[in-house]
């Protein structure tokens, strides 16, 4: 992209869809604090909760969480902690069978929770593939911004990575 846009991620997405100031700045490569606890237990979690037969795969802008073939159909899964943000999961799953389907895969998806003992089935349909493109549109015009949105208060702040970039007088006070 000799443009200078920022390239688009399903991390993007996801993190879009929780908070528009989380997305701009994580595209705009000012990351979070790696060792905070909710990201380290997030990788614990994919990688314990399904061992035999994990397949992480990482292809422009997508690292998937597990490809598997199941019953003569490629799965690509999402493994999350909890069901709370499913519109930002459903994004981030959304992108990635898009752009698989732009690859010429054809591939079902899954939204994982082991924690909650679900699997939900996801299909691109062409509400979610609406859905993904709007959001595109949306974040390719964040992201072209040369400061991020102001920080609101959300319940996702409390256990948010980027929280002292966003509230530092509460942090400091």
């Amino acid at each position: 992209m000799g443009d200078g846009a920022v390239p688009l991620t399903g991390t993007l997405f996801w993190y879009f869809g929780v908070c528009p100031r989380e997305a701009w700045l994580m595209g705009h490569a000012l990351e979070p604090f790696p060792d905070h606890e909710l990201l380290a237990l997030g990788r614990l979690l994919q990688e314990t909760s399904y061992p035999r037969g994990r397949k992480e795969v990482a292809l422009p802008g997508m690292r998937l969480d597990l490809l598997e073939g199941k019953g003569g159909t490629l799965v690509v899964a999402e493994v999350k902690r909890s069901s709370g943000q499913k519109e930002a999961h459903l994004l981030q799953l959304g992108f990635y069978l898009l752009r698989l389907r732009e690859m010429g895969l054809e591939v079902q998806g899954e939204l994982r929770y082991p924690e909650e003992r679900r699997v939900e089935r996801v299909a691109l349909t062409p509400e979610l593939e609406a859905k993904v493109r709007e959001a595109e549109e949306a974040l390719r015009a964040l992201l072209a911004k040369p400061t991020p949105p102001p920080p609101k208060r959300i319940p996702a702040c409390s256990g948010c990575a980027y929280f002292e970039l966003c509230f530092v007088e509460e942090v400091d006070g």
